[in-house]
């Protein structure tokens, strides 16, 4: 009735004529369901952008204090990770989604609760396919947190990448969700890039910068080499924003790079941007 009605959800059709419906879809009318169980009608809710529903989501939630919310959902998630509870851990994700919003969710949860995740699995108390079972479950959430936004005509854009045998790409679906809460258009290009291409595509889109993320893995002394290469070749209006573990060790002396290391230093790099007029 509601496809009929309102031409939501539009799920796909297989051969036996089964509907299959996409993950936004999915997370879209749980949504829905929440908004109804407040007293919105269909009509209200059903066909509105998931960014929309989720705001709708977060004013009816009742507002937990910060000691209730912080330290039951970071137990509550590794517990379901420990125990190999996909179905709980994927739950957990997408309510701390819905409560916190976006940025919210990033810095209090996601990048936490990775952080925790890697010290636990560094002392022995997480195996590898707890790590990455995270990432997995992380990266679904944050896709469908992404599909919320569109390119915003006339706004500030960042490429995001990392440079040649660095193949750790969550950070950068984060970055990418944050700046897109943010009111940048963020170009995600993927991990392990050439320096070449980075540097075509950021021409290519002619972006405002070029987040690169830099892991406590990474080579250094390359990174250097490869980061004095790109700066000859970009424009210099283009800035390079370096985040990661990695990037705080680099000691680059160069104002066109800028150390990303936490998500107030991010805040800080956005307002440059807003700040050009760009």
């Amino acid at each position: 009735m509601w496809e009929r009605r309102y031409g939501f959800p539009r799920p796909e059709r297989v051969s036996g004529g089964s509907r299959v419906y996409s993950e936004v879809d999915v997370e879209a009318l749980r949504l829905i369901k929440r908004a109804l169980d407040q007293g919105y009608r269909p009509g209200e809710v059903v066909g509105k952008p998931l960014e929309e529903l989720t705001q709708l989501a977060i004013v009816a939630s009742p507002t937990p204090s910060p000691a209730a919310m912080a330290s039951p959902t970071m137990a509550t998630i590794l517990g379901a990770l420990g125990r190999d509870e996909v179905a709980v851990l994927r739950a957990e994700l997408r309510q701390a989604a819905v409560m916190l919003g976006p940025k919210r969710f990033l810095v209090e949860v996601a990048h936490p609760i990775c952080v925790r995740v890697g010290e636990l699995w560094a002392d022995g108390k997480l195996e590898v396919r707890h790590e990455h079972m995270l990432s997995e479950c992380l990266s679904r959430q944050l896709r469908v947190l992404m599909s919320a936004y569109e390119e915003r005509p006339g706004a500030p854009r960042v490429l995001l990448s990392t440079l040649p045998n660095e193949r750790h790409g969550l950070g950068l679906a984060m970055a990418e969700v944050y700046l897109a809460a943010s009111q940048i258009t963020p170009i995600l290009l993927g991990v392990d890039t050439p320096p070449e291409q980075i540097v075509k595509a950021a021409r290519s889109h002619a972006v405002d910068a070029v987040g690169l993320l830099v892991t406590q893995a990474s080579d250094l002394k390359a990174t250097k080499s490869h980061l004095r290469w790109m700066l000859g070749e970009l424009p210099r209006r283009m800035r390079i924003w370096v985040g990661g573990a990695g990037g705080a060790g680099l000691g680059f002396g160069d104002d066109a790079v800028r150390i990303v290391a936490t998500w107030g230093d991010m805040d800080e790099a956005i307002s440059t941007l807003a700040g050009r007029g760009t």
